[in-house]
């Protein structure tokens, strides 16, 4: 019913566009918008380019910005009372978020998700506006391998701009070299050529370990390689260091973007735990443009996953008391070497694999989390007053910690919204600090990221250390004002990325909570608030040269977030009709089998339906 409602919306002004002969659809609602009489004196030719006015802004000193980003937060208890009925979903959604009874059960009326007049307001970005048509979530929900994080044809662009990147580097070394190149050329993996290699023993390390864990492979691990003499030889070549070195740099170039939660500048292969470079390897031979390392790749998927899982860390018994002991260093890389391989295995392994992914290993992911603690990652004891490498690693090993917590979180979002799963983690336990800018974390020193820093030290969220939570909590309460939207546009398309995902996880507790009336008015002010937030952003990408050593720095998968704000306002609108367009108990359980359809499905085949009955009805695309 709602997707009929805004095709009509949407039909009816294109054949007014027709009848008119005007092409632009902004102008015409500049003349139609209802909000005209509100605000006569905004047209499209006045309203400045909100990019270039965030631009002019980024360049005034710290010290004139810090009052602005100073201001306090207005309490929970002084926030404006509109409302006094009692309302259970309110309490609902005060339980999910960790809010005080009560707190908001003061949030305004929900906002009119029928219809698409506040995507046509001419203050809206174009790329908030393109998020309307829904075309990479169609591309991605309906397409399967790694490289699916990207666009195709931007992708392959990449994928070629990398590639002549690194043969240009090797064609360097051995002109450089000519006696022993440090690259090597020979990919048959033979270690007698490279012993002098520095990453020679780490090859020999991940082949141990591989070979250790093949060879001892219970029943009921999900090792399909059968160890012999031929497995050997072709274990040697795969992870030989020539193909460690070019492995490497198509992960950094083509999938770092999309999972930034290592620390590039400080990363070191050759003391990086077995388990983590491995996956790194295989995900980089899985973006590479030559089919056989594909296919190499596709052998040692399984085996990397039960190399990963066999670490203590994801023992049942450990999860208690070892992880304790050992160094968070440590665990963090535990951390990202399962989220990696659980992402490889969704997108690349075979349906066996992306369901134990989906159904056991990310359970495991989610424990290991909570051992740790979300609360752990944060920065509330470190001061950047210094500048030395003692605190820059500090610094980063706290970051990677942050982001990697964050980024499981996403993956347990992302599993709800695609695979309608029951989320494994709810939003309140989010305590984990917001993510510190790129320019921070990219940063390959201690100094620029000490600069970078002072930046972000300004603004609240490194102030008072905010956590993700507390951040969709305030956004998800009540309408915010203007200038908390300017403060909040700071926080960056990582942050933001998080939010939407967040709001897709209370949608869904919300939508299965038994207790309609009212419940998705906190999502619908979520949305709307994260929409004026995102309009207001800067890309922290803008401006980047487009080149090879360029490509890791750019933002990736989570340039996406508006297209899954879009996709929120649909199940939104598509949730709020079938509840109340149902006359009795049976036919309000039969709409609801209809739009959820199935839990915890392997495919994505329900999303992708919704996402093409949205875009056929509402942009007439087949």
């Amino acid at each position: 019913m709602a997707l009929y409602y805004m095709s009509r919306d949407i039909q009816s002004a294109r054949a007014s566009e027709t009848a008119h002969g005007c092409t632009d659809v902004l102008r015409r609602h500049e003349r139609t918008c209802k909000s005209r009489g509100q605000h006569p004196e905004t047209s499209i030719e006045t309203v400045p380019d909100q990019r270039d006015v965030k631009r002019k802004r980024l360049s005034q000193s710290s010290g004139s910005t810090s009052c602005a980003l100073g201001q306090a937060e207005p309490p929970v208890e002084d926030l404006p009372s509109e409302r006094h009925v009692e309302d259970y979903s309110y309490a609902l959604f005060d339980d999910m978020l960790g809010l005080p009874d009560g707190a908001s059960v003061n949030m305004p009326s929900p906002l009119d998700f029928s219809a698409l007049d506040f995507l046509l307001f001419p203050r809206i970005s174009s790329d908030t506006f393109a998020a309307e048509k829904l075309e990479y979530m169609a591309y991605f929900t309906s397409a399967r391998g790694m490289s699916t994080f990207t666009d195709r044809p931007s992708f392959l662009r990449r994928q070629k701009m990398a590639a002549e990147a690194y043969d240009k580097k090797l064609l360097h070394e051995e002109n450089s070299q000519p006696t022993q190149s440090l690259l090597g050329k020979d990919d048959s993996g033979a270690l007698t050529e490279t012993d002098s290699d520095r990453l020679a023993s780490k090859s020999r390390e991940i082949v141990d370990s591989i070979r250790s864990i093949s060879s001892s492979k219970r029943k009921e691990d999900s090792i399909t390689v059968e160890w012999s003499p031929i497995a050997l030889e072709r274990c040697l070549k795969f992870f030989s260091p020539p193909n460690i070195r070019r492995f490497l740099a198509y992960f950094w170039s083509l999938w770092y973007p999309h999972c930034p939660i290592v620390h590039k500048p400080l990363f070191d292969a050759s003391s990086a735990s077995p388990s983590l470079l491995c996956v790194m390897l295989i995900i980089g031979a899985c973006l590479s443009p030559r089919e056989r390392d594909m296919e190499d790749a596709r052998e040692w998927m399984d085996t990397a996953e039960e190399l990963v899982f066999s670490h203590e860390c994801f023992r049942g018994e450990a999860i208690a008391g070892q992880v304790t002991k050992l160094c968070m260093k440590e665990k963090v890389q535990c951390l990202q070497a399962s989220y990696m391989v659980c992402s490889l295995q969704k997108r690349e392994g075979s349906a066996e694999a992306q369901a134990r992914s989906r159904r056991h290993r990310h359970a495991s992911m989610v424990a290991l989390t909570r051992s740790i603690g979300p609360k752990t990652a944060s920065h509330r004891h470190l001061s950047y007053e210094e500048m030395s490498d003692g605190w820059w690693r500090d610094f980063v090993e706290k970051e990677e910690l942050i982001r990697t917590m964050t980024f499981i979180f996403l993956m347990d979002a992302a599993l709800t919204i695609l695979h309608n799963s029951p989320p494994r983690m709810v939003v309140s336990e989010l305590k984990m600090d917001v993510a510190c800018p790129e320019s921070c974390f990219q940063a390959e020193s201690a100094q620029e990221c000490n600069k970078n820093l002072r930046t972000w030290a300004v603004t609240r969220f490194w102030k008072k250390r905010i956590s993700v939570v507390s951040v969709v909590r305030r956004v998800c309460q009540s309408i915010i004002d203007d200038d908390l939207v300017q403060e909040y546009s700071f926080i960056g398309t990582f942050n933001l990325f998080t939010m939407v995902q967040a709001i897709h996880s209370l949608m869904f507790h919300l939508h299965n909570s038994l207790v309609f009336e009212s419940t998705l008015a906190p999502v619908q002010t979520g949305l709307e608030n994260w929409r004026r937030i995102w309009c207001e952003r800067v890309p922290e990408d803008l401006g980047l040269p487009d080149t090879p050593e360029n490509l890791w720095k750019q933002v990736g998968f989570l340039r996406q977030a508006s297209e899954f704000w879009q996709l929120a306002r649909i199940m939104a609108d598509e949730i709020m009709s079938t509840t109340n367009g149902c006359e009795d108990e049976n036919d309000e359980e039969e709409e609801r089998s209809k739009a959820l359809s199935r839990y915890d499905h392997t495919d994505m085949g329900d999303v992708n339906g919704l996402i093409m009955q949205y875009r056929r009805l509402n942009l007439g695309v087949s």
